[in-house]
Parts: C-alpha cells; structure tokens; sequence
C-alpha cells in the first residue's frame, strides 16, 4: 500500500512538472518539433534572449542564445571521461576530423582551412569534456560548417580507416630492413612538445595527487610514453561510449533562425538516434585528511645550472566547480592575495627569499583547485614556502584584508565581465556555460554572474573573505604541495629508453613481420600522400566568390593637435569605455640604452611614484581603471623596414566616468616613477629575468621565430634586443652588475625614463564614442601637462641585419624549424596575391608534408607586406627532413594545377584571413597602424582585388621567386640539443640563451 502511495504521488509530481513545462512552451507561442522547450530565459548578462532544450528522441542537450551578433556559432561538445594517460580524448579530437560518411575526403578540417569564410574553426580537448566549435558571419558557410562538424563526431571514418588512427595518434613506422623504427603520429609529437614545458609536468603531477580516485588523475591530452600503448581498439570503444547525442551539449549562438537551426540538426542527425542511459562517471575524490606531499623532476641540458630553478606548488580542493559564487571568491582570493603587486603572499615569499616568481589561480574542474606555486625557488625551501604561505593567510585572516585591495579588485573583475571585449562572444560564452551544463545541468549558472557578483560586493563588508581563508584554505587538509626539480640528461635518458624499447621491438620481428611493417609504413606514406578524388571533393559544400563582399574593410581614424601633441582618435561605440594609448619614440636614445627602455617599460606601475608608494599604486589602477599596460612595440613608416620606430606604448582602458582620475594615474607613473628603491628594482629585475628564462625555453615557436627575423630586418633586430634572446642576455648581465654598482643601473633608468618621457617625444591616441569624447579631451589635456617641454633629437643608429643561421640547443623534446628570407632585399614588391600563395602553401603542401607526413603538429608560410617571408614548423620531430621539404616547395608550384572549384577554395580562404573578427579597441589599433604605415583605402582595396583576381597560373608563375628566397638558405633552429648537434654541419653556430 505504501509503495502504491509513493508511485502515486511521483506520478503526480511528474505529471505537474510536465504540464508546467508544457504550459511555458506554449505561453511563448513558440513550437520546435522535436525538441522539448526545459526553459526560455532572458539574461541579460548576454543581453539576449536564451532557449534551453532537449531533443526528445536522443536525449541531446541544446542551448540557444538569440543574440543580434552576425557572427554565428555552433559548438558540439561531450562529457570524455578519460581512464588512461594514453590521451585518448585529444586523439579522437583530432581523428574524427579525418573524413566522415558524407564527407569522405581525408580531412575535411583541413578543406575547410582552405576555403570557409569561417571566423573560427577548432576544436578543444578539456580535463573532462571535447567541443568543436565553429563560428562564421556567413549563414551558408555556417551552415556548412554545422553539417561538417556534426557527421565528423557522429559519423566519422575511423572504423574502416585505421591509417586515421595511425596518423593522428601513433604508429611504428619503418621503411627499411636496414633503417630504425620510430614512433610517429601527430598527437604523439605535439604532446612531446608539451611535455618540454615543466608547468605541464607540474600540473599533472598535481592532479594525479590531489584526485587518485578520479578521471583527472590522467591526461586527457596524453603523455608520450603512454599514448604508444593506446591500441585501435581500444580508442574505438571511446567513440562508441562517449559520441551519442545522449551525451552532447550543443551551443548555438548569433542571428540564426533558431528554428532553421534546429530543424537541420534534427533532420539530418538527431533523429537517427535513440536515447540512452548514461551515468555521469564524474564524482568527487574522496578527501585528503593530513595533506600530502610529492617531488618529481622536469629535464634540463646538461650542464645547465639547477640552482634557483625548482617550482613549488600548494594546492587545494574547494568545494564543487559549479558553485559559482566560491569559484568568484577563489578568483578574486588569487589576486588580492598573490598575483598582484601589493599583494600580501607575494611579498612574504619576497622577503623571505623564496623564489623569484609566485602566481596563484583557480582551476575548474567538478571540484575547484586553488593553485598557488612559486618558480626559481629551489627543493630545500618548500618547508618554508608552506609555512610563509600558511602564517601569511593565518596574519591576512585575523588582521582582515586590506579593502582597498579587494575592492579594486572586484572592480578590475567587473569590468572585464561587462567590457566583454572578444570579438567571439559566441565562443566565449560556449566556454563560460560548458563546465556547469555538464556538472549541473544548467548552463546558465555561469552566464548570470550579476548574481555572485552582488554577493560578492556585499561580502565585502563582512567577514566572508576572511572566514573563506580560514575555513577553505588554511584548515583545509585537502591539499597537495608538490615540488619539480630540474635534472640535467633526464631527456637523454628518456630519448635512450625509447630507442632501447624500439630497438627491442625490432629484434622481436620476425623477417615476415619486417616486411609486414614496412608495406604498413609505405601504404601509410601513400594514403597521406594521395589526393581526394574531385567527387570527394565536391561533397565539402563551398561558397563562390560572390558570396565574398568584394569591399575592403577599413578602419579610419583623424590626426589632429590635442593640447599641443599629435594625436589620433577612432570613433565608434565602445560602450563607454575609454581606450587611451601614447607611444614614445625609442630613438631618442642611444643605441646602447635600447634595452634599457624594455627594463623601464617592465617597471612601469610597480615602483613608487612621487605621489604614490607601489602597493597604493597597484590598488588606485584596479580601483579606476580597467587595465594599464606598457611595452615595446615597432612601428614601419611608409611600411619601410629603413623607417622603423621603436617604441614604448602606455595603454590604459577605463570608463568615461573615470576618465580623468585614470588618465592621472597613467600619467604619474610615466611622468614621475622614482627608481631609487634598491631592493624592489633588484627583486623584480630578477623576477623579469627569470619570466623571461622560462618563456623563451618554453615557447619555441616565438624564441625561434624572432631570432630568424633578426637576421633579416631591423625591425628584427630591435625586437630580438629587447624581448628575445639578446635581450635575456642584457638582463643577466644588469643584474650582476646591479650586484656590483647598484647605483650606476638606477641611474641608467632614471637616465633612460628622463630622455624617453617628454612632451615632445609623444604621438597619442583613443579609442571611443564620440560622445565620451568631450570627457576624454579635457582630461587629456590635464594630463599633458604632468610631462616636461623638450625637443628630442632622434639619434642615428647603426643596425645591419645578417644571417647567422642557428641552432638553438634547448631540453626540448621536439624543434621548430624556421627557413626564408627578406623578399625587398631581392627587388620584389608585395602583391595581394602572395596572400593566396601563403594559403596554398601552408594549407596544400606543408600542411601535407610536414604535419600529415612528417608528424609534427603544424608547418606553414606567413609572408608580411613589409618583406618577410617565413617558412615555419611547430613541435616537429624533424630537422633535415623539414629543410628538404621547404626546399621542395618549388617543385610543387611548378607543377601546380588547380581548377576553378580549388582556386576559388584558396581564395575563399584566404580572405577569412584577411576579414579577421575584431573588437573595439582591436580596430583603433589596425587604424592607427594603417595611418602611421601609409596604408590607404586604395592599398586595401587594392590588395583584396589581387587575391580575388588570382589564378593557378599566377601561382605557378612565383615558383621562380620561391626559389630565389629559399636558395639564400637562411635558417634558424629552436630544438633538442643531441639532434641539433647531430646535424650541426647545417648550421652556422650552436647557441644555447646564455651564450
């Protein structure tokens, strides 16, 4: 009787909850055949209208914003649990974009490179989810782009073309008796690219202790040694458990007629499904009671120094990743407590030795990590780093913390979630809502954030922010410290495992298997290298030329004298935010204070001022601005390499009501920083240095690349004196001479800031509505007046590019490999159609050669109207093999034949390249550009007409100029060092940063 009363009363719960549903669905008057309406809201974070629903015969999940953005967006995702570190996730990531049912081309992904209009085209491996996301101005291409990606995850080919397997994740491969075996595949090589950054180390080795009972104990993306035990099947059993609609969450986004949307995605997939149970493998890890500690090692070149370059890491479990006001506080907790200037563990770990670097951040996973760990501190200081960490939160805690810090800081969050400044909302709000949708159900959590963050301001004047440290941090036990130390040749042991466990494999073989393996190598060789059939091809739906707009877009801005400065200005509605930049010319000094002005600029807004102590500073700028920021940048007059500007850029953003407090602030820092305080400019100097260490040995691709450039322009040469590797350099030199004569560097700075910063040395520029202009005007001009009249003298500098054709000797396990030249040296003159040769190069042969082939995650051109020309290879396994492929490309011009349908594929791409998708203050900066390089309308125009008008012939008739580029043989290196030096008869010289 009593279980008869209970199924009763569910049976009438369930009936009213449904009849409330259907009674919301049709009070909106609005009807979507087979979708069932969960919710129709408006948020008005997103300012939009937002339907979420469920496909009734699959069980898919859809949400909708019905935003007026032209910039559609379409984004597939799924819950991927992974249960190895073989990466299965990030392998099917990449395989199911390899061909499909209704696109039975190798690789539709790479079609669409060639010729969409899309404004974004990826996809994403996470901790726990995959999406791929699309996103086009465009409703056809986005349509297009919709179809391509659903039959990719619903329909792909790998269940009868296992070379997809091989190829994007891993295979021995062998093509010789004689020759060696390799492992090969792109995500095997890409993550060895990963794996050469310690922080990727670390962070593994964080979450394998902090969750040994969940899904985050392994790598989603995979570790290397680890991805080769991946079997087919296995990663087939993937697919089949984790791609059903059942276990989907599709975002959509823009002006797209919902119900259009909604129709094709149930027609031409949903439908075909049934829905299944599914019971979310994603739970808690059962707590750590006491703590827990562990060490591991990241490798280094032998014979570099181990001192001072160990990171330690405290991290902590708190509460659910979908509890949106505690992720908001950890968030707000990571700055006022560690990432800012003023922040009180930061300058405990200062004073007390520990490190040179601290930074703390949340990680949301379904359940919140807070990460606070320090770099170039060494193995014996853990002890007391957790103890300066510990009685600093316990001081913080008791004493409350400084109001002054958390409100700036609330401000600085406000403002970047109502600025919203990214070109793709679409995408950016697809992210926002992911995580949540999967954990909770309700994507909209992490939309509304109006709501944690009225809580949060009213929290400010309690004690929440305090008890919060108290209870969630310092008595929290669930918590790992984790120390990663360097060790010299633990690549090389780990290179002579692989070829030990190779070598190995091999003798196992018997002469038949030998064989076999080869004939597998040659058919794999063959299938990447063979062309889709033109039927294939037409199966990819494409767009013509006439759906390009013909029209050049085209950013303008005025010149006019504001208070006795040049000055720029962009119009057009920001929201009533303030975009300010001024620029100083660097050539008013010597031309061995250069890099002076890169130490000057890092300083910028965290030494005292006249008016201001650093931590007052730090906590005034986030109080009334919404960012400061200054650097070394580049400008080509008359888009002449002979004409280039360096330059020291101040950028500012605020609002309009705060325009004149915000542009004070700027201008007390430029105009009357102090560089007398020892200690501080000692700490940061070395705090910069050691950054700038570990982005250069962790970003091979921008080490390299600026290297090669500085062979070839003196825009390159400026550039690598003053961030790269030279500039590395300087900074280990100041800071042993800073040791010495402490005094002699502060007055080179104070020397270096005196000549930069005048009135007369200043071009300036904002961005905003023009109705915000008549605030704008009057502050600028209060704030002019804080800088000295003068009339600086640009000096005459000697620089004379030469190519030294490096090897780059690093620890890293893959190279990144750089060949070209400087195009005007050779009396060429840029042409729009050089546009759409760098399109079919990178697209159709080095896509093809170096990625699909060769195993490296990517190889492309970039050629620059300003002359340089780059041929360019990332997280690649190979060296030699790459050069004799760069230097094939001419072959392939001579030969290339494309009809019509491909030609207008290249094109179509090409201009999604140049129609890039921009915000507010990204199209003032591409009008200032464009006035100060003399690119006109005419010049815009121009161009666009030239790729338009582009023919196969026209691509065959550059074979000749390829050649001459890449017959001048420059090259440069970024790599492992025993395979640098293997094939050191290449290069010119061997260089590691130091030397």
């Amino acid at each position: 009787m009593k279980t008869y009363s209970f199924i009763k009363r569910k049976t009438l719960i369930l009936f009213l909850v449904m009849t409330a549903i259907i009674l919301d669905s049709c009070s909106t008057g609005e009807k979507f055949p087979g979708y069932r309406l969960v919710e129709k809201r408006f948020v008005k974070e997103v300012n939009a209208e937002c339907y979420l629903l469920e496909h009734e015969k699959s069980g898919a999940r859809v949400l909708k914003i019905l935003s007026d953005d032209q910039n559609k967006t379409f984004s597939i995702s799924f819950n991927t649990i992974p249960d190895s570190d073989a990466g299965t996730p990030h392998i099917l990531e990449h395989s199911v974009l390899n061909g499909s049912m209704n696109f039975p081309v190798k690789s539709p992904f790479d079609v669409l490179l060639k010729g969409s209009l899309n404004t974004f085209i990826n996809a994403l491996t996470s901790n726990d989810w995959t999406a791929y996301p699309v996103a086009s101005m465009n409703e056809k291409d986005y349509f297009n782009l919709m179809h391509i990606y659903l039959d990719a995850v619903f329909n792909p080919r790998i269940y009868d073309e296992p070379r997809i397997f091989m190829q994007e994740g891993w295979h021995h491969e062998m093509t010789s008796p004689d020759g060696p075996v390799e492992y090969k595949g792109v995500v095997y090589n890409e993550m060895k690219g990963a794996y050469s950054d310690p922080e990727r180390i670390l962070y593994d080795k964080v979450l394998k202790n902090l969750f040994p009972e969940t899904c985050y104990r392994f790598s989603s993306g995979g570790i290397p040694s680890e991805i080769t035990k991946l079997s087919y099947e296995d990663f087939l059993d993937f697919h089949r458990k984790f791609y059903h609609p059942s276990n989907s969450y599709i975002f959509l986004y823009g002006d797209a007629d919902l119900a259009k949307e909604l129709e094709f995605i149930d027609k031409e997939y949903l439908s075909h499904y049934d829905r299944i149970s599914l019971e979310s493998e994603l739970k808690d890890n059962p707590p750590i009671t006491e703590g827990r500690e562990d060490t591991g090692y990241y490798p280094v070149i032998e014979g570099s120094p181990v001192d001072d370059q160990t990171y330690l890491s405290l991290n902590w479990i708190i509460g659910a990743g979908s509890d949106d006001l505690t992720g908001m506080a950890i968030d707000i907790l990571s700055e006022v407590l560690v990432n800012q200037e003023s922040a009180p563990v930061r300058i405990a770990l200062r004073e007390a030795g520990i490190g040179k670097e601290v930074s703390a951040y949340r990680d949301k996973l379904y359940q919140n990590v807070l990460t606070i760990y320090v770099k170039n501190a060494n193995p014996d200081d853990k002890d007391r780093f957790m103890d300066v960490v510990s009685s600093t939160l316990a001081r913080v805690s008791d004493e409350k913390i400084d109001r002054e810090a958390l409100k700036g800081t609330v401000n600085r969050l406000e403002f970047s979630l109502r600025e919203g400044n990214d070109a793709q909302k679409g995408i950016m709000y697809n992210l926002r809502s992911l995580n949540s949708w999967i954990y909770t159900g309700n994507p909209f959590s992490s939309l509304e954030y109006e709501t944690y963050l009225a809580k949060i301001k009213e929290a400010m004047d309690g004690s929440y922010f305090e008890d919060f440290i108290r209870e969630n941090i310092i008595d929290n036990q669930n918590r790992v410290l984790v120390v990663l130390a360097p060790k010299p040749g633990l690549e090389n042991e780990s290179m002579k495992q692989i070829t030990a466990e190779l070598e190995e494999f091999k003798k196992g073989l018997s002469s038949g298997q030998v064989d076999s393996l080869i004939d597998v190598t040659n058919k794999l060789i063959a299938f990447q290298q063979s062309e889709d059939s033109p039927e294939a091809l037409a199966t990819i739906p494409m767009l013509s030329i006439s759906d390009i707009n013909p029209k050049a877009t085209v950013y303008d801005c005025t010149e006019d004298n504001l208070s006795g400065i040049k000055h720029l200005t962009h119009s057009e509605f920001t929201n009533n935010i303030i975009y300010t930049t001024q620029w100083f010319d660097l050539r008013v000094l010597p031309q061995d204070m250069l890099p002076y002005a890169s130490v000057v600029s890092y300083l910028m807004g965290k030494l005292n001022t006249e008016k201001y102590d650093f931590m007052t500073l730090d906590k005034a700028l986030n109080i009334n601005t919404g960012g400061f920021s200054s650097g070394i940048g580049m400008r080509l007059h008359d888009n002449d390499d002979n004409k280039v500007a360096p330059l020291l850029t101040v950028r500012m953003k605020t609002t309009a009501g705060m325009i004149d407090t915000s542009l004070m602030l700027t201008g007390e820092i430029i105009s009357n920083t102090v560089f007398t305080d020892r200690n501080r400019i000692r700490d940061l100097l070395a705090r910069s240095q050691a950054n700038l260490e570990i982005s250069l040995t962790q970003d091979g691709l921008n080490t390299g690349r600026r290297r090669f450039e500085s062979y070839l322009t003196k825009r390159g040469m400026l550039i690598e004196q003053t961030g790269n590797i030279e500039y590395y350099r300087f900074l280990t030199s100041l800071l042993a001479e800073f040791d010495r004569d402490p005094d002699m560097v502060l007055s080179r700075l104070q020397e270096t800031a005196d000549l930069i910063f005048s009135r007369g040395n200043m071009t300036a520029a904002v961005t905003c509505d023009e109705s915000d202009f008549g605030k704008y005007s009057p502050a600028f001009a209060s704030f002019t007046a804080l800088f000295p009249e003068s009339s600086p003298e640009l000096q005459s500098w000697q620089l004379d590019p030469s190519p030294a054709n490096e090897g780059i000797m690093t620890s890293s396990k893959v190279q990144y490999v750089f060949k070209g030249y400087d195009f005007k040296k050779l009396g060429m003159e840029w042409n729009g159609k050089w546009n759409v040769l760098s399109q079919i190069l990178s697209t159709e042969w080095l896509q093809t050669q170096i990625r699909v082939i060769g195993g490296a995650y990517g190889g492309w051109t970039s050629m620059y109207d300003y002359g340089t020309i780059v041929f360019s290879s990332y997280r690649d396994p190979n060296l030699t093999g790459t050069l004799d492929n760069y230097d094939r490309t001419t072959e392939f011009l001579n030969t290339f034949n494309a009809d019509t349908s491909a030609m207008t594929r290249f094109i179509i791409g090409t201009i999604a390249g140049l129609d890039n998708l921009t915000t507010p203050s990204q199209r003032g900066d591409i009008a200032f550009s464009n006035y100060f390089r003399n690119i006109t309308a005419a010049d815009l125009q121009k161009e666009r007409d030239e790729v338009l008008k582009t023919t196969a012939a026209d691509i065959r008739e550059m074979a000749g100029f390829i050649d001459e580029i890449l017959g001048k043989d420059v090259i440069c290196v970024f790599g492992n060092s025993d395979v640098i030096k293997a094939n050191s008869n290449v290069f010119g010289k061997l260089i590691t940063l130091e030397k």
